[in-house]
């Protein structure tokens, strides 16, 4: 069926049911003759694509099936905006040109969302916003024309917080973390975030102003990379604030993110810091086309490094600090120096404890000049003030049931009066922001630092609480601990940081390690996170959405058999040693019945307590768990 653009929003009512469960980190063994979706890395679809094994087209229904599953229904995640209208026909013509010509790059086919505030000229690109929910651009935004140049397959616009703020908007409503439906995503590329967490794409492109990339990546336990502010073009992207604004990646593995930072980089004219920003780049060769860090994916980038451990971003939750404990531990392991830094307490005050007012109100000031002059690009359909957008939201928006959040109106009325010619704003420009990066730079020369290191949280992802919908979580710990998240973007040079899963937490919601490097250091923070990531590999997916059927190719599927109290299981020989679970249906949801370890020979024998028996026949599904694969199977 050729989908259709669409749009929805969301009945959270499912979100207040109990969902918590601990993910396994385990998976099956690698076999090259069986394709996995769940967790499917680029790689490994690359493989299925020259085996035969796998199309474009395959692959493209796989992704929309579980997008209907598990945003549209089930627990409703709500982290794809839009489906891209055209998607199985474009995936129809890159099969063709694969089978003539071969792959054109090693993105060829791989499904991408973009954060909706990210142009398409065949797509809305709403900015989160219902007033701009119509909206289709002219023409695309240099880091989709670079992707789609590459082969890369836009499979959708990912959900995203209104105006690149928090994980809620005024179209679709609240994103919900696809481990613990009760708690969000973090924002604002909340949906990007949970998308990729979901298994509901490969890649995604979130937006990063202040948190907005890694925030989301390590409330949802995946990669994400905020590079040096630059570095990738900013063209095409609805501006929230061009001082600090930066796209980056998002994926599963730190070989996916660095693929997709090669894809998304190269020198823009269309964006003046690009321009300056490839003039200062350094070494020898031309970079315009973009940079390749794949050479830097090396598992001893550790060894020899020095690491210094921001302490100032530890004491919140104890859980969170015995993770990033645990992740320095492995980094030591993999021979880095652990070296402990405290800040400077002028500086932890002013421009990360209350950054937000010391620092963010005032580079707002230039929100008006460049969201107006955004606005003009689009036809005379869409709205070309600030002021017409205050308007709706306060008339028509208000009376709706999803109203915008006073965060953003209070932006839209604070930009009315505010410029960039504000003596506030040229002191914060030349000399406030210098002064924090002449400070983040002492940091690494004083101490001999290759990288500085930290949890990207000191807490787990909050209950959700919008105006629409909120729901109490008494388990979850607060704090009020400084939070790193600023700490990379705010000074006159956006320095980069990735965040990499370091484990879960007790209610199994995830959490993510911080690396932050100098500017242009991104190579080196993709190797070193590489490099702990090989060592840890403690990502993994959500128990809430799990395989479905259709997605294990070439190999046999579990089958299931009843006999009498018993449930007789055969896998595949590449699922043997793992532990195998059975659930069934009950009143509660999925109820796990029995479990037992998977032989070399891949059978496994559960057994059924008698309060369950009479609701099992043969044709009765039974969900079927092994490591991080889970199918539905009708008993036999």
């Amino acid at each position: 069926m050729r989908p259709t653009v669409r749009r929805r929003t969301t009945l959270l009512a499912a979100a207040a049911l109990l969902a918590v469960a601990v993910p396994a980190s385990a998976a099956p063994a690698e076999d090259p003759d069986v394709f996995v979706l769940e967790e499917a890395t680029i790689a490994q679809i690359s493989a299925a694509f020259a085996s035969g094994s796998l199309s474009c087209v395959d692959l493209a229904e796989l992704y929309l099936a579980r997008i209907a599953a598990f945003d549209d229904g089930g627990p409703r995640i709500n982290s794809v905006a839009t489906v891209n209208p055209d998607v199985l026909e474009t995936a129809a013509a890159l099969d063709e040109e694969m089978d003539r010509f071969g792959p054109r790059s090693r993105l060829h086919c791989i499904p991408v969302l973009l954060k909706d505030n990210v142009d398409t000229y065949d797509m809305p690109t709403t900015n989160g916003s219902v007033i701009l929910k119509d909206a289709v651009p002219p023409d695309d935004a240099y880091i989709t024309a670079k992707l789609r140049a590459q082969g890369a397959l836009i499979l959708g616009k990912a959900e995203m917080g209104e105006f690149a703020g928090g994980s809620y908007n005024t179209i679709d409503g609240q994103v919900v973390n696809p481990y613990n439906l009760k708690r969000q995503t973090g924002g604002s590329s909340a949906g990007s975030g949970a998308a990729i967490a979901a298994n509901l794409a490969v890649l995604a492109v979130g937006t990063d102003t202040s948190t907005s990339v890694r925030g989301p990546a390590a409330y949802n336990g995946i990669v994400g990379l905020r590079p040096t502010t630059g570095l990738i073009s900013r063209d095409g992207i609805a501006p929230k604030n061009l001082t600090f604004d930066s796209a980056g990646p998002m994926a599963r593995t730190v070989t996916d993110t660095a693929l997709m930072m090669g894809a998304l980089t190269g020198r823009d004219a269309a964006d003046p810091l690009s321009v300056e920003v490839y003039d200062n780049y350094p070494g020898a060769g031309s970079y315009d086309l973009g940079i390749d860090y794949t050479g830097f994916l090396r598992d001893n980038a550790l060894q020899g490094k020095r690491l210094g451990v921001v302490r100032d971003f530890f004491g919140g939750d104890p859980t969170i600090d015995a993770l990033a404990e645990k992740a320095l531990d492995t980094m030591q392991e993999q021979g880095a120096t652990l070296v402990d830094i405290t800040l400077d307490a002028a500086f932890l005050d002013f421009y990360v404890t209350r950054g937000g007012s010391t620092i963010r109100t005032i580079a707002d000031y230039r929100f008006k000049e460049e969201f107006e002059a955004y606005l003009a690009t689009f036809g005379p359909e869409v709205p070309k003030t600030v002021e017409e957008f205050i308007k709706i939201y306060e008339t028509e928006v208000a009376r709706s049931p999803l109203p915008v959040e006073a965060s953003v109106l209070n932006l839209l009325k604070r930009s009315l009066t505010t410029t960039k010619d504000d003596p506030a704003f040229k002191d914060l420009v030349d000399r406030v922001l210098p002064a924090a990066t002449d400070y983040k730079l002492s940091l690494f020369e004083d101490n001999d630092l290759d990288a500085l290191v930290f949890p990207y949280q000191t807490s787990y992802a909050a209950p959700i609480s919008n105006p629409a919908f909120s729901i109490p979580d008494p388990t979850h710990v607060p704090s009020s601990r400084p939070q790193p998240s600023i700490f990379a973007a705010y000074s006159s040079v956006g320095f980069p940081g990735i965040v990499v899963p370091m484990g879960f937490g007790p209610q199994g919601l995830p959490m993510d390690i911080s690396l932050m490097g100098k500017p242009y250091a991104e190579g080196e923070i993709l190797g070193m996170a590489y490099d702990y990531e090989q060592a840890s590999k403690l990502r993994a997916p959500s128990p809430l959405v799990p395989g479905l059927p259709g997605e294990v190719i070439g190999a046999a599927a579990p089958t299931a058999t009843l006999d009498r109290d018993r449930i007789d299981l055969r896998f595949g020989k590449e699922f043997g040693g793992l532990t195998a679970t059975v659930a069934v249906a009950t009143t509660a949801g999925w109820t796990t019945v029995g479990s037992d370890r998977i032989t070399n020979g891949g059978k496994a024998s559960a057994r059924v307590p008698r309060a369950y028996l009479a609701s099992l026949e043969p044709g009765t599904l039974i969900r079927v768990s092994a490591g991080s694969t889970a199918l539905e199977v009708a008993l036999r």
